[in-house]
């Protein structure tokens, strides 16, 4: 059978990683204090009761348990932490610590309890083939160490049966184990893949009632405002500006909503399924001009280049500054709008700022920060917060206000979940 269970995982963790090493005291304590109980039982090296020794037939010299034989007792237990990131390496480690002890005195008591739980892990990540072969030779190795050394006359046939059993039904209990680990987390990811599913169709139930209420009007205004910008030959040269500006931003705003519809529709994003790329902050002169044909003086002012950004963040940020522009449009557009970018190697810095031109009197007045009654700034600054942002605004001490956010330049990705 090819091995292709399972490969060493991240570095778990707080919970996880206590878990791991909390599983091991247990192991320790029944394999250090039973192994020095069951000695002690057998009066260094007389004959105990069969689950404390494996000499039941066979009766072997007075042995002791010596510096050495406790050294090589504890050594497997501390490895034992160790397992998760180093499966293969912790199991012959302890599968040496296990023959040394048998070597060195004679064994009984659960001496390998430390082996058990490196077999167990080490089948549970993959390593089968390395699994087998120690199991092997544990099972030649314990039963005959007595005889090979010299302690005992004759290999016992309990302890030939008991090592055996021992390793079978190790094997086996872990196969088990594994087999219903494996279930389980196939039932959670067909959960995570239905819910998916009801993601997707919940967006497509979106993106019909967008459509429905919001593409068709955008559609008749487009359509009307270019009518009366045709019929209207004999309008004022603003108005037809005004109209002018209606048409184009209406038209812009519906590939925009086509965009949005694309990407609500594509429940599983796969790439190329939008029809135009979500505007970025290569977009932010036309939004400048559109600002300017509004009758806004705007100031813009990049440094760094918007393509070292990741999607998310360079979105996020062309929104911030939509939104801000759109904010100083409604309720100061007397006002000199500036707006400032600077991206960094780690740091996007997104300034929007505004403040009365000369001694002009404010047009509307900001008693009420934008947003206390509204969407705005809650807009702003989810999208800030939602890429690992940082968002601020309020007004400015010479009357104007300003818009603020440092957002990463990358988008932090996810770790690999902790399937055991």
């Amino acid at each position: 059978m090819t091995d292709t269970t399972s490969v060493p995982g991240p570095r778990p963790g707080g919970r996880a990683r206590f878990a791991r090493v909390g599983r091991v005291v247990p192991v320790a304590l029944l394999q250090v204090a039973g192994t020095v109980v069951a000695f002690g039982w057998s009066g260094g090296g007389r004959v105990g009761p069969p689950w404390l020794a494996h000499g039941v037939a066979t009766p072997v010299g007075p042995v002791a348990l010596g510096p050495l034989a406790l050294a090589l007792l504890v050594g497997g237990v501390v490895a034992l932490p160790f397992r998760w990131w180093r499966p293969r390496g912790v199991l012959w480690f302890v599968l040496a610590t296990t023959l040394g002890f048998a070597a060195v005195v004679s064994p009984r008591g659960p001496f390998v309890a430390a082996l058990t739980m490196a077999l167990a892990n080490a089948w549970f990540r993959g390593r089968r083939v390395e699994v087998v072969v120690a199991a092997v030779l544990a099972v030649v190795w314990l039963p005959s160490a007595d005889v090979v050394l010299g302690r005992s006359p004759a290999i016992d046939p309990a302890a030939v049966s008991l090592a055996l059993a021992w390793a079978v039904v190790t094997i086996i209990l872990t196969e088990l184990v594994r087999v219903r680990v494996e279930r389980a987390a196939e039932r959670r990811r067909a959960r995570a893949d239905a819910e998916r599913r009801r993601a997707g169709e919940e967006r497509v139930r979106i993106a019909r009632e967008l459509h429905d209420s919001v593409a068709h009007s955008m559609s008749l205004i487009n359509l009307q405002s270019g009518v009366a910008l045709h019929l209207g030959a004999d309008l004022p040269e603003s108005t037809q500006q005004a109209l002018g500006n209606i048409r184009d931003t209406s038209r812009e705003a519906l590939v925009e909503l086509r965009t949005i519809l694309g990407v609500l529709r594509s429940v599983d994003g796969e790439p190329g399924s939008e029809r135009n790329p979500t505007p970025g902050l290569d977009r932010l002169p036309d939004l400048v001009e559109r600002a300017r044909a509004a009758g806004i003086v705007v100031g813009a002012d990049v440094t760094g280049d918007p393509a070292d950004l990741d999607g998310p963040v360079d979105r996020s940020a062309f929104r911030i500054v939509q939104e801000a522009l759109t904010n100083v449009m409604k309720h100061a557009p007397a006002n000199r709008a500036t707006i400032t970018v600077v991206i960094g190697a780690d740091t996007l810095d997104v300034a929007v700022t505004d403040r009365p031109l000369g001694t002009e009197p404010r047009t509307a007045s900001r008693a009420t920060p934008i947003g206390d009654s509204g969407n705005g700034l809650i807009g702003m600054r989810e999208r800030a917060t939602a890429v690992g942002g940082t968002f601020r605004a309020g007004p400015r001490a010479d009357g104007g206000w300003a818009v603020e956010a440092r957002l990463p330049t990358t988008t932090a990705r996810p770790e690999a979940p902790d399937d055991h």
